[in-house]
């Protein structure tokens, strides 16, 4: 009686736990008879070229299949299979083959952009997730979301707190955001500001300094409301390292209108300083209009120098503020 009893309960919980599968399954969303799942596999894979399209129409249902896949980044038994597998002979590998790949921060970064202002919300709460790929991307989508829509601000106190994340690339993401959120995010000023004077210790020192430069890039966005930071980004501006002191500089320039003590330093980094880093002190340039008529034979000279076409579009573009 009592193992009828137990074979019937055993019984009863597979169906169960079959039919939930079922449902799951057929409950997942999907686009073209294509499951999301099987979406972001191909896109992963970089095998299908439609994955905005399905985002567009799945919408904010498509987010929790992304952001799982996302955290298997994170995971310690993922990664251990992964090294094992890869030591395995080949005759065994049809027993134990290869994990699919899976989505990247960007990838998810830009679920939130092809999703849109719906996904805000989403977007705020998975900066507090377990795992650090996805605040990572959360972080950084936020970027593109401010340029769709000013509702992206409302994500500016969580940001903050992001800016202060133990991971250092979420803080990285966290402040390029906010940059793209200009004066509306003067609330961000002491805790960017902090960043900017922060420069760490040991081994730590020569590796913040790309995370000090996004911070003075998003105080110089932000403007005259962050004048309370010019003495850190001052500081930052003698710093050794010449990326650090040029982003300190526009920044500087930007909130305090100093062309005296910003234009050597933009002047004397640029030619050592790859095309990728510098735009925006060219930009910066050309916003000095007449004051920078010193930079003119530094910029002559980039449009020697550069090869990508929008860096000398800024180079152009500079020169004519400057003057003829």
């Amino acid at each position: 009686m009592k193992i009828s009893f137990l074979r019937g309960g055993i019984l009863t919980l597979t169906c169960g736990g079959l039919f939930a599968f079922l449902l799951l399954r057929f409950a997942e969303p999907s686009y073209q008879g294509k499951t999301i799942s099987a979406w972001q596999d191909d896109w992963a894979s970089q095998k299908s070229r439609g994955w905005p399209e399905a985002l567009q129409h799945i919408g904010t249902n498509a987010i929790p299949y992304a952001v799982q896949n996302l955290a298997l980044n994170d995971s310690r038994w993922r990664s251990n299979y992964t090294r094992i597998q890869s030591k395995i002979p080949e005759v065994f590998k049809r027993f134990f083959p290869a994990p699919k790949p899976l989505l990247r921060e960007v990838d998810v970064a830009n679920v939130f952009h092809y999703i849109g202002s719906n996904s805000i919300p989403y977007a705020i709460a998975l900066l507090k997730h377990h795992s650090p790929s996805v605040r990572r991307a959360a972080a950084w989508g936020f970027g593109s979301l401010r340029k769709q829509s000013v509702a992206a601000n409302q994500a500016l106190p969580a940001l903050i707190d992001a800016l202060a994340d133990v991971d250092p690339q979420v803080c990285f993401d966290a402040a390029l955001s906010i940059r793209e959120m200009g004066a509306d995010a003067s609330n961000a000023v002491p805790a960017l500001a902090g960043i900017v004077a922060d420069r760490g210790s040991g081994s730590q020192t020569s590796s913040l300094f790309y995370l000090r430069a996004a911070a003075a890039a998003a105080l110089g966005k932000i403007g005259p409301s962050a004048a309370s930071s010019l003495p850190a980004l001052r500081f930052a501006m003698q710093d050794s390292n010449s990326y650090l002191r040029g982003q300190a500089a526009v920044a500087i320039w930007r909130i305090d209108a100093d062309v005296d003590s910003t234009l050597p330093i933009l002047l004397g980094g640029m030619p050592g300083t790859i095309e990728d880093s510098k735009w925006d002190w060219i930009i910066a340039l050309g916003e000095m209009g007449p004051r920078a008529k010193a930079a003119i034979p530094q910029l002559q000279s980039e449009l020697k120098q550069d090869h990508y076409p929008w860096v000398l579009d800024y180079v152009t573009n500079a020169l004519k503020s400057i003057g003829p």
